[in-house]
Formats: C-alpha cells, structure tokens, sequence
C-alpha cells in the first residue's frame, strides 16, 4: 500500500537508499537527519517491510515575476527484489496526486540515464531543463582570473539569492527555498564535492567536483563582472588541467559557448503546461544528482 513516511521508518529508509544506490550510510543519513519530514516522502510498504519510497522535495518553479509551487521527484528506489512489479509507478501516480492536492503546480526529476527518461515520460513527465556544458583549460582559467582576495565563507541566504537573480531571465527554472539551498550544498558536501565562494559577499559561487584531473563544476553562478573573482578561487581551492562547466544555457558566465542539452523533465500536476511559462532555457540545477 502506498502512503506517506513516519518518522519511525528512517531506518529503514535509510537501508533501502544503500541498497538501492550503493552509497555509503552517511549519505541517506544526511537527508533523513536534517531535511526529513513524512509529508515530503511516499512508500510503498509491503506488509511491515517498505518496498520502495521516493522523496518530494519542496521547490519552485520561476514564471515570469511569479513563482509556482513545485517538488522535485528524489532518490526514487525499489528494492531489487520486489522491482518490475510497478509499485514505483504508484508512488509517482499517487505523488501527482498528494502534490496536487497541497498546491504543487508541477513536479520535476533528473532521470540518472536514457532508459529513466523513457520510464518518467510514461507518467506524464516531458523534457524541459536544459543545461549548457564546456572545457575550459587551466590556462583560459589564469588568463581570466583576478587576485584571490582569501577564502570566503558561505553565506548560503545571500547565495542562492545571487542564484535567482542570476536566473531571473530564465523563465521555467527551478528555485530552491534558503533551506533548501543549503540542504542541497550539504548533501553535496557529503558526496565529496565542494563549495567555493569568490568572496564573503556572496558575488559568485562554484560547485565542484574532483573527477581525475579536471575539475568539474557542477553550478556556477556569478554576479556581473565577478567571474574573475570566482576563477582565482577555482584555479587556488580546485587546481586542475581542466574546468568542465555545467552552466544554464542563457545565463552564465562564457555566454553562447559550449553543447546544450536536456537536463530534467517536468510534468504539470495542477491545471498549468509547461508552454504557459514561456519557457527561456529553462535550468534545474543544485539538483543533487
């Protein structure tokens, strides 16, 4: 049957993420110890053992000067040997209907490869994100960066307000709450990755992530003419041959370079399509995939 989490099933949940994905403990850990609350989670249970759950996440979804209730659809798994027997399609029909019903306007999901977009279109699910990805060698990176100015702390309020800012233009992006922002950067942390701010007031930010000799920046945002700023703090706090940015495709910094391609889906759940937002490169992001 399917229903909403208790707070006595963090266990539990805590085993079907490892199981499922493989991650070390401390990884559902961090979720279910600081961003958990059972209206936000959906098992399916079987008898007393629970079967599969998924995680809507509280968001929002940027149309125009307004913002639209939304969640965003995570770690959504199934023990493996009660798979194929359509209980995650449950747990995605009745999530329609519980966000519907608490004024989610849309839900959206980063599926982990192909297959998973052809399984989340089943259920209504389209692609909409777009994410725009390029190389930029060390050297490009010196040749652009000003002084590093010392490590900044981050003040996670005044960067994801440079984060919608920064987004404001593109409409159908999707935004997190201070919360949720920081959430998203500590479950990052947790997978190893790291936060790296160009200075204390909150002009630029980078997520990254160290993968062989390059690093990999998996947001970066920046206020105008702050990127010199953030690449200092890059090139002393990530040293690598090469910089891989994931960026929006209409705002960022090396506007018009690099491949653009689909990043997330969206599916409309309360009265409103996709095409009523007018969508301009729209961006998920922070998505903690």
């Amino acid at each position: 049957m399917v229903e909403f989490a208790k707070w006595g099933m963090r266990r539990r949940l805590a085993d079907l993420w490892q199981v499922s994905f493989g991650d070390p403990r401390r990884c559902p850990l961090f979720l279910l110890n600081n961003s958990f609350f059972p209206r936000n989670c959906l098992v399916y249970r079987v008898g007393d053992e629970i079967a599969a759950a998924v995680y809507l996440l509280p968001a929002s979804v940027l149309a125009g000067r307004e913002d639209l209730q939304a969640h965003y659809v995570y770690a959504a798994a199934t023990l493996p040997r009660f798979r194929s027997r359509g209980y995650m399609s449950s747990l995605l029909a009745y999530a329609a209907i519980a966000g519907a019903d608490r004024g989610d306007r849309f839900s959206a999901v980063l599926p982990a490869d192909e297959g998973l977009y052809r399984f989340y279109e089943k259920f209504g699910y389209r692609p909409f994100f777009e994410a725009r990805t390029l190389a930029v060698a060390a050297g490009r990176m010196r040749a652009a960066a000003a002084p590093v100015r010392g490590r900044a702390l981050a003040d996670f309020r005044r960067l994801n307000t440079l984060r919608g800012a920064c987004l404001a233009q593109c409409a159908g992006s999707v935004l997190w709450s201070d919360r949720m922002f920081r959430f998203a950067a500590g479950l990052s942390a947790v997978y190893g990755d790291r936060l790296i701010c160009a200075d204390s007031g909150g002009s630029a930010y980078a997520l990254c992530r160290r993968e062989g000799n390059a690093c990999t920046v998996l947001e970066a945002m920046a206020a105008e003419k702050s990127f010199p700023l953030l690449a200092g703090a890059l090139l002393e706090q990530m040293p690598a041959e090469e910089y891989r940015f994931r960026l929006p495709a209409q705002a960022g910094p090396f506007a018009g370079e690099g491949e653009t391609r689909p990043f997330g889906m969206i599916r409309p759940i309360g009265g409103t399509l996709p095409e009523d937002l007018t969508p301009r490169g729209p961006y998920l992001g922070m998505a903690m995939d």
